[in-house]
């Protein structure tokens, strides 16, 4: 009697020592882990708050990765684009985005972000909507005081592979801050 009593006892407290709530993720593990194998994947902070693509089809997708020559003259050069778009079940959504314009990046190398769509630079942007037809808002880096920065990791042109690591704060028309942290992603590009 005592060994099944023992045994009850064990079981019991093995029960209820597996039933410990787990802890809650924090908004920076909910962000996909820094990879280098063209895995697909865009996530980063804004304002706090974990970011990752997903739900978009009117804008072009949840994910866009492009990195191509586009030649000489006045539209030429090299360009990098990177996007993750989000949308809401309320019809709204948000995105984030990195690029360069006419300006070729390489493995191993940091990129100040700054003045959005200036030639000869990268820079971030972050712009969120409440739904089609209202609320647009748009916060882009300004080369003063809301930039920020890019670093690519890997830079694979056999295999088409981009993955790297950025941050950066960014504004609107009004003056509002948006602060983007954390950023990671792991990208197949199209040229």
């Amino acid at each position: 009697m005592k060994h099944i009593l023992f045994i009850v006892g064990l079981l019991l407290l093995v029960t209820i020592g597996s039933c410990r709530k787990s802890k809650p993720l924090s908004e920076l593990d909910k962000l996909p882990p820094e990879t280098q194998i063209g895995a697909k994947t865009i996530g980063c902070l804004v304002d706090g708050k974990a970011f990752k693509p997903g739900g978009a089809q009117l804008s072009g997708g949840s994910y866009q990765c492009n990195f191509q020559y586009l030649g000489t003259g006045v539209n030429g050069g090299y360009y990098f684009v990177l996007a993750g778009r989000r949308r809401d079940g309320s019809g709204g959504g948000s995105s984030v985005g990195v690029l360069t314009d006419s300006l070729k990046i390489s493995q191993g190398e940091k990129y100040p972000l700054k003045g959005w769509n200036t030639k000869g630079v990268a820079s971030g942007g972050f712009s969120s909507y409440t739904n089609a037809y209202n609320s647009y808002q748009s916060y882009d880096t300004d080369g003063n005081l809301h930039t920020g920065e890019l670093w690519i990791k890997k830079l694979d042109t056999i295999n088409q592979i981009v993955s790297g690591i950025f941050w950066f704060d960014a504004v609107n028309a009004t003056g509002q801050k948006v602060e983007i942290r954390e950023g990671r992603f792991d990208m197949r590009y199209t040229r």
